[in-house]
């Protein structure tokens, strides 16, 4: 007798076979319990692209976004979890929670917890538990309450005149929680043309944390550009900066001491030049720049593939930290 099969699935105008859900399911779930979770979130997002409700699936990829610290997107994969309704209701509620911990929203996990305990869903064994996770929240709010700043500390007047040591300080004691009031005073001290210049850096850096919506005109080293701070470069993940670092690992490879001095170099300019990412020119040409700097400082040419313009910027990027530390 010839073997029936369930019913083909179809996927735009691919054929989906009946167990290949199945399959990836499991695949995800093996590896979120190995704690690969970069491995089981991409396995379980398949799943989610032929079944958007598969109920196992949504609660394992939360699981996986919240270990990996993609909280908000974690969070809105939650709620459309709980709107399905989750396998597990008690564990989707605690991962929920943590969340909302993780995203700031103290007064909703609150309210969750309330609602759970009050509506006495919890079994005793659970109870216990869940008090705990609500005093962790209490304490967790109560920490991160936005602490009293003077204002006159970050009036442009009085901020610039401070060292550059001290400026940069008093950016990075700023608390979480803290940008949002004082937006204006910080978008003013970026765009200022006597604040230090890493202390521009680390002010970006604080802004674009707190996802602050603004934007900003900005010169450094004669780069010139206004930024939205919501999207502002990661200078840990561009492309460009890669490539570079790339390009004189291959280049270099022979001379690891001078590598790493290459590399050093490059990654303290990098802060430096902050949110410019030597537009205008190549990954190769910047890399050649910096080897050729550095063989111009053990009495090596520099070679003729090597930008006249780029060398000047690195000298004068060593020359303003050589008289910015004294």
């Amino acid at each position: 007798m010839r073997k029936k099969y369930r019913e083909l699935k179809r996927k735009g105008n691919v054929i989906v076979f009946p167990n290949t859900v199945q399959v990836l399911l499991t695949e995800g779930m093996n590896l979120l319990k190995d704690e690969k979770y970069v491995s089981a979130r991409d396995k379980l997002y398949q799943v989610l692209s032929y079944e958007p409700e598969h109920p196992g699936a949504l609660g394992a990829y939360a699981y996986c976004l919240f270990e990996l610290g993609v909280y908000e997107e974690a969070l809105e994969v939650c709620k459309e979890l709980l709107k399905v309704g989750p396998v597990h209701y008690l564990e989707t509620m605690e991962l929920y929670i943590s969340i909302l911990m993780q995203v700031r929203e103290f007064a909703e996990a609150e309210r969750m917890i309330e609602a759970l305990i009050e509506e006495k869903v919890l079994p005793e064994e659970r109870l216990e538990q869940f008090q705990q996770l609500r005093e962790l929240n209490e304490r967790i709010a109560s920490n991160s309450a936005p602490a009293k700043i003077d204002p006159t500390l970050y009036a442009a007047a009085n901020f610039v005149a401070l060292p550059p040591a001290e400026q940069e300080r008093r950016i990075l004691e700023l608390p979480t929680g803290s940008l949002e009031v004082m937006k204006g005073s910080m978008v003013e001290l970026v765009q200022h043309p006597e604040t230090d210049l890493l202390a521009k850096t680390y002010i970006l850096f604080k802004l674009h944390q707190e996802k602050i919506d603004a934007e900003v005109r900005l010169s450094k080293f004669g780069f010139e550009g206004t930024y939205s701070i919501r999207q502002l470069p990661d200078p840990a993940n561009d492309s460009k900066l890669v490539a570079v670092k790339e390009v004189l690992q291959d280049a270099m490879q022979k001379d690891p001491t001078r590598l790493d001095m290459a590399l050093e170099l490059f990654d303290r300019h990098v802060f430096l030049f902050y949110p410019f990412m030597w537009e205008g020119y190549s990954a190769e040409q910047v890399a050649f720049a910096y080897k050729g700097y550095l063989d111009g400082l053990f009495s090596e040419e520099a070679g003729e593939s090597v930008d006249p313009e780029l060398l000047t910027l690195i000298f004068h990027a060593e020359q303003w930290f050589e008289l910015r530390n004294g």
